[in-house]
């Protein structure tokens, strides 16, 4: 497939995104602890988090179905705590609502007053144990916040933004992405479940012809995709495991959340991305695609 008759329909947005000049946020409180399902499932990590909830529990994800979380939310709620679940489906016997977005309610959360856990997992047995997801742990400074986020989608179905992270659809999550990207010097390290977005991809078509370390890993969903004709440099695609990821790395730059890059996941989709230069969480992603990309895990 020829490259520039991809882009065509697009070309005169994404040459508008590489003249724009916007400002790129990138926290500097630094995250608690990360969990990677490579490891060993996370699911004792989750439930100790929603043991220590004593005033409320929010928990926001596409699927919040993993047995031991839901008895454990159903636990808390005869305790008194106040436990309410937004996800594209509603959980049986706990106080729910469905997304309020034109695509899917994505975004992936657990906030209660001691922190927030935050990442690529869903709340099911795919996300925390047999799929391969990220969780980062954050303290009790960000909860104000991702509490505040969802209550107003519960109370009055709007998206708000939330300090330090870029939120679709209503930030400009996709023109940020293309900006960080093409500031790249060094690697772009693409670790993503979902990849399908135009203007991602012409930007790594343009770094990796000036030189830059551009490495791709993605899930066997690739093979389905509208790009899955381009040819793909320096690629991996994981078939054994659903490789569930959401980050890049960007020269010292992580980028990770529950946003796959594609129209939806920009646009349409709630969705949050996180972006950071904490060496310790960076250098634990490192590890983890190098990990993939070798094939040793």
């Amino acid at each position: 497939m020829d490259l520039f008759n991809l882009l065509k329909p697009k070309k005169t947005l994404f040459l508008i995104f590489l003249v724009l000049s916007s400002f790129i946020c990138i926290s500097t409180i630094q995250a608690t602890a990360v969990y990677f399902t490579e490891h060993g499932p996370v699911t004792k990590e989750v439930l100790k988090f929603i043991r220590s909830s004593v005033q409320y529990l929010f928990v926001s994800a596409l699927d919040v179905s993993h047995p031991e979380i839901t008895n454990e939310l159903l636990k808390l709620k005869k305790q008194g705590v106040d436990v309410r679940v937004i996800s594209e489906k509603p959980v049986f016997n706990l106080p729910s609502k469905t997304d309020f977005s034109k695509g899917l309610h994505h975004v992936k959360f657990m906030v209660n007053e001691h922190g927030v856990i935050f990442g690529s997992a869903n709340f099911s047995m795919s996300g925390l144990e047999t799929g391969l997801n990220d969780l980062v742990f954050f303290p009790q400074s960000y909860s104000a916040r991702f509490r505040d986020f969802f209550l107003n989608l519960w109370n009055n179905g709007t998206v708000i933004k939330v300090n330090d992270f870029l939120v679709s659809p209503i930030d400009k999550v996709e023109e940020n992405v293309v900006k960080l990207l093409l500031k790249a010097r060094r690697r772009i390290w693409v670790c993503v479940y979902a990849f399908s977005d135009i203007n991602i991809l012409a930007v790594l078509k343009y770094k990796a012809s000036n030189g830059v370390d551009v490495r791709i890993i993605t899930d066997k969903w690739f093979n389905t995709s509208r790009l899955s004709n381009v040819p793909l440099e320096s690629a991996k695609i994981v078939s054994s495991k659903m490789l569930h990821h959401k980050f890049i790395l960007v020269d010292n730059i992580l980028l990770t959340g529950s946003t796959n890059y594609t129209e939806s996941g920009f646009h349409r989709n709630v969705e949050m991305i996180w972006i950071t230069k904490d060496r310790n969480i960076v250098s634990n992603y490192e590890a983890i695609f190098k990990m993939l990309y070798y094939g040793k895990w």
